[in-house]
């Protein structure tokens, strides 16, 4: 029985090992993206062919912005999310009570606005659907669960905030991009000589947005993917001891067969 569960818990962690060690190639893939391409003048973009990557630094200038939805900052863009935060007991092998904290988004809305980017040599549009945005936090609030019940609305959809017995509260976080700050942006030419989304073909392009400058972003992803290394080595050599523990129980216990 033990020798299963040794064996399944380092087999689980060696995988979650190899997902993390994914996600920081990928962010690996995003500083090299960034590297290949040279900055371009915003009013040199329409030139360039459909599709090509292109990169361009200046100052977000949006005519139409939006209002966000939990702190009523006018802006370009915001992220609104509501985090359930709750208390997950289960047993572990010995069969004692564990009581971990977890969290789900019950509620999350996107919106972009009309934006331009405008730097010394005029302006360029930009659609921001699909990108990956890096947006500036400008609320992240807990909230505990006084057992009421009570309730709130984004994009529309109104949501119950009665967590039961188990939730701890709620976590409102908010990211937006100013009007009239700097911004960053690298993506692909579109038809109209505007900046998108590549193509689902185009996996080797990519879509970013930042209120950092690109020096401050590479260095972002760069302290994300050391990060990611540390976690991934440590759940590879966890998973092995325990693999290695199981394998020596099973050969042990065959052993006296």
């Amino acid at each position: 029985m033990f020798t299963a569960i040794f064996l399944l818990f380092g087999v689980g962690l060696l995988v979650a090992g190899g997902v993390v060690l994914h996600f920081r190639s990928r962010t690996l893939r995003k500083t090299e993206a960034m590297r290949k391409v040279e900055t371009s003048n915003a009013s040199d973009v329409s030139r360039l062919k459909p599709g090509d990557p292109v990169e361009v630094k200046g100052t977000l200038r949006c005519e139409d912005p939006l209002t966000s939805e939990i702190s009523n900052h006018t802006c370009a863009y915001y992220h609104a999310r509501v985090i359930r935060e709750y208390e997950d007991r289960d047993r572990d092998s010995e069969g004692r009570t564990r009581t971990r904290r977890r969290s789900e988004t019950v509620a999350s809305n996107e919106r972009f606005a009309p934006f331009v980017v405008e730097d010394a040599s005029g302006t360029v549009g930009v659609r921001g659907e699909g990108a990956e945005v890096d947006a500036l936090e400008v609320v992240n609030r807990f909230e505990r669960d006084t057992g009421g019940s009570s309730s709130i609305t984004l994009g529309g959809l109104t949501v119950n905030l009665g967590g039961g017995e188990r939730t701890l509260g709620y976590r409102h976080v908010e990211s937006i991009l100013n009007p009239d700050a700097p911004v960053y942006v690298l993506g692909v030419v579109l038809q109209d000589g505007e900046i998108g989304a590549p193509d689902e073909d185009e996996g080797e392009h990519k879509f970013l947005i930042s209120y950092r400058s690109e020096e401050q972003l590479e260095k972002k992803y760069r302290k994300d993917a050391r990060v990611l290394a540390l976690v991934s080595a440590g759940l590879f050599l966890f998973g092995l001891v325990f693999v290695a523990v199981g394998v020596a129980a099973a050969t042990g216990y065959l052993g006296v067969q």
